[in-house]
């Protein structure tokens, strides 16, 4: 599959309604994954809540993604998709209010260790999300930003994360980090999984608990 027509299937698949946005079967720090079998891609995700530096209650969370189109493989026990292989061909960021949350503004910029990257800058690649429940008062409330690979992992071994989300302060915990380091390695992005490419050999995840599957427009939830 051509690098353009993987493209072409993701912006397919992010247009449709709730598609990229349904992780609430899935704890915060959890990596999850969801077949999307009307596409069809496979969706990788963690979702994270970020302190607020200052001490005060966090208001948001910081969603992970990774897509990988093209219809998965079977496992020939279970019947279950196996785990893409390859690269992502979409990296995302959300950040996305709790509910009953009055964001400040629509922005997303994060602070690696001293140095800021806006990801809502006129340059970046990003878009804003209306609400998840469409009503006559509904206007967006959440920002989706792509992310380049190698700022993914300088996220996983930075000293430290911090910046400002939806107008607000936020800072990633040392088990944040570690949970983005599990998600950087499930979509084979770790140095080792690169290591393993670059050898020719075939990264395999190891087993992990629930995720969820769609067909025909609904999710259910797979043991």
């Amino acid at each position: 599959m051509g690098p353009g027509v993987a493209a072409g299937m993701v912006l397919a698949l992010l247009l449709l309604p709730g598609v990229g946005r349904a992780q609430p079967q899935v704890s915060p720090r959890e990596v999850g994954r969801i077949y999307w079998e009307l596409v069809p891609t496979t969706e990788i995700f963690v979702r994270l809540i970020p302190e607020d530096p200052g001490g005060k209650p966090p208001l948001l969370y910081l969603i992970f993604q990774a897509f990988f189109p093209g219809r998965a493989q079977r496992d020939p026990y279970s019947g279950q998709p196996r785990w893409p292989s390859g690269t992502p061909a979409q990296l995302l960021v959300t950040a996305q209010p709790f509910p009953r949350t009055v964001i400040r503004e629509l922005s997303l910029q994060l602070v690696v260790d001293g140095k800021t990257l806006d990801l809502t800058a006129p340059t970046s690649r990003y878009r804003n999300l209306p609400c998840l429940v469409a009503s006559e008062d509904c206007v967006p409330n959440a920002v989706e930003a792509e992310l380049d690979s190698s700022f993914l992992r300088s996220l996983v071994t930075a000293r430290a994360v911090e910046g400002k989300a939806l107008g607000f302060p936020i800072r990633l915990a040392a088990a944040d980090q570690r949970a983005l380091g599990e998600f950087v390695a499930r979509i084979g992005l770790s140095e080792d999984a690169l290591r393993r490419k670059q050898a020719g050999g075939r990264y395999e995840p190891r087993a992990m608990g629930p995720w969820l599957a769609s067909g025909g427009g609904g999710l259910r939830l797979l043991q």
